[in-house]
């Protein structure tokens, strides 16, 4: 008998223990973790947001004026248009053209490895934007579990004598505002990521497009002479 109350007794300290860890994490430490969550998925963003919008080209207007010089026997000229062309699709544009004088398969074959690494280069940190996506509502739920353990071991520890409504009630409370404020992160940041995601398909399928068409021109004889 004597053991099995020095053992409950045992067992209710390391559950004062615990709440007393629970009270050290508190409400804010969580709430500044989403916080901080939340800045970085909207520094992601923009950051990604400006790289897109300078990676930007008028692809119509890149094949026009390299249709112009190649027509007129300049690819030199062609060259230097993409030179001076920003954007991923002139950089892979380029690299066929510096092939101009190998054959198909040697120029699409160069100009797929261009693009693999301008694709690269603008998937960059969306996947870091998808993890912040994932990651917020996980600690919004650790915070909710937190906030119900609190709850219930002082309701163990009171015995449902001197039990504080207004100490379960912030408990509650705490539980559900972390899920809330994980989701309020979470959801703009998903938001973003397929948005990004449906720009960076949309810049794919224009160079690959645009890499079609010129490895064309460049298979026509009577421009290469």
């Amino acid at each position: 008998m004597l053991t099995s109350q020095r053992r409950k007794s045992v067992n209710m300290n390391m559950l004062a223990s615990f709440l007393e860890l629970i009270h050290a994490v508190k409400f804010n430490s969580i709430l500044i973790l989403l916080l901080l969550c939340s800045f970085v998925a909207i520094a992601l963003f923009i950051e990604r947001l400006m790289t897109l919008s300078q990676a930007e080209t008028d692809s119509n207007e890149l094949l026009i004026r390299i249709r112009s010089s190649m027509n007129e026997g300049s690819l030199a000229e062609a060259v230097d248009v993409c030179e001076v062309t920003r954007g991923p699709i002139a950089a892979i544009v380029r690299v066929g053209l510096l092939r101009a004088h190998h054959t198909q398969s040697e120029i699409e074959k160069s100009m797929q490895i261009a693009a693999k690494l301008e694709i690269a280069k603008l998937e960059k940190n969306t996947r870091a934007l998808s993890l912040v996506a994932r990651i917020a509502p996980l600690i919004g739920l650790l915070g909710t579990v937190l906030g119900f353990i609190q709850a219930f071991g002082e309701m163990r520890l009171s015995g449902l004598v001197d039990i504080s409504t207004t100490q379960i009630g912030e408990a509650m409370e705490y539980a559900l505002i972390t899920t809330a404020f994980g989701l309020v992160v979470a959801i703009p940041s998903i938001l973003a990521y397929n948005y990004l995601v449906s720009r960076i398909e949309s810049f794919v399928l224009e160079m690959e497009t645009t890499s079609s068409e010129v490895v064309e021109l460049l298979t026509r004889k009577d421009i290469l002479g």
